[in-house]
């Protein structure tokens, strides 16, 4: 125990920086957890897609969903609230799953879906980004 008192004293700044760190990574899951949204890897997402039709929803900018986007998606960019809800009202008693570039900005659509009354809002965790890294369709814009 003295042995780590004296790391911490002669590296208080790296012992700061870590726990500064710890502390971010922690809220960042607190805040995650909160919002209600179902994080889901690729296979599941899939799993979804195929088996019960879940809608993907792209929060990315049109000119990123131009580029390439998950089968089926509709582009709904940030900031976009009142047009997401009047887009996808009719499919609010299905899967969603909404995405972005790499997993960060999506959980902020899905909370608002899910506080607009969507039942099965998800979160595809690292985004287009680890779509594309798993090697799975991706369609663009003819």
């Amino acid at each position: 125990m003295d042995r780590l008192l004296e790391f911490v004293v002669n590296n208080w700044v790296i012992f700061l920086a870590l726990l500064l760190v710890v502390v971010w990574i922690i809220s960042t899951e607190l805040t995650r957890m909160t919002r209600g949204v179902k994080p889901v890897d690729t296979n599941e997402a899939t799993r979804l897609y195929n088996r019960e039709d879940a809608l993907f929803v792209d929060v990315r900018s049109e000119a990123d969903f131009a580029k390439g986007h998950l089968p089926g998606a509709i582009n709904v960019p940030n900031g976009s609230t009142d047009q997401r809800h009047k887009r996808l009202q009719k499919h609010k008693n299905k899967p969603v799953i909404v995405y972005c570039a790499q997993g960060m900005q999506s959980a902020k659509a899905g909370k608002q879906l899910k506080d607009a009354g969507f039942e099965q809002v998800h979160q595809l965790r690292g985004g287009y980004l680890s779509w594309q890294d798993a090697n799975l369709p991706i369609h663009t814009k003819s």
